[in-house]
């Protein structure tokens, strides 16, 4: 008995329709998605001896990311600095972030206005 019960409810059931609450579609700006590009350091060397990178690469990438272009190095022992300059400054002019080490670094090699 229990289960003619139940295949009536169920039947019951089925003429029953579920509403959906009304979705007003409101003024959205457009959608701008732009890439991330920032100038920043990537890690190369032995352990406690560091030599950096300075590559443009994207943002959302981690420090060992494929980078977008190489534009320099860093020994932070022996001071030595080798930047493409020109690269970094048509990085800078079309809207790359540099990070705060590489920006100090690239105001004390006059790459940048202080």
């Amino acid at each position: 008995m229990s289960s003619l019960a139940f295949r009536a409810n169920v039947a019951s059931a089925g003429a029953l329709t579920a509403s959906r609450p009304r979705v007003v579609a409101a003024a959205r700006a457009p959608l701008c998605v732009e890439a991330r590009v920032h100038i920043r350091f990537s890690r190369f060397g032995k352990k406690h001896y560091p030599v950096y990178r300075i590559v443009a690469i994207d943002s959302r990438d981690n420090r060992q990311g494929r980078p977008l272009e190489w534009l320099g190095h860093y020994n932070p022992h022996t001071k030595e600095v080798n930047l493409n300059a020109p690269n970094i400054k048509k990085w800078l002019d079309t809207g790359a972030q540099p990070t705060d080490s590489v920006r100090k670094l690239l105001k004390r090699a006059m790459v940048l206005d202080a």
